[in-house]
């Protein structure tokens, strides 16, 4: 440990980084992480449905008519309509 003095004269022990870092190693997770599913984006906007209709212009914020406009233009999934807004 390094011995630090700050302009009020007071000492303050500084670990070492290097000595931390062997005393607790972090391991690797990034091989056991799993990806992240957003199980909404499996679903499709049932465009029979006024309330549903609606729920989802108000999740993607945009207006109805604009939603109505995306499902026409890319279908009804929910994920080809956050691909099409770039959501």
């Amino acid at each position: 440990m390094e011995l630090n003095k700050d302009n009020l004269n007071f000492e303050e022990n500084i670990p070492d980084p290097d000595e931390i870092r062997e005393r607790y190693p972090i391991e690797d997770d990034s091989d056991t992480l799993e990806p992240f599913v957003d199980e909404n984006e499996c679903r499709e906007i049932n465009t029979d449905d006024p309330e549903d209709i609606a729920k989802w212009a108000q999740e993607f914020q945009i207006s109805i008519e604009d939603l109505k406009s995306a499902i026409v233009l890319n279908g009804n999934s929910v994920k080809e309509i956050k691909k099409y807004l770039s959501v």
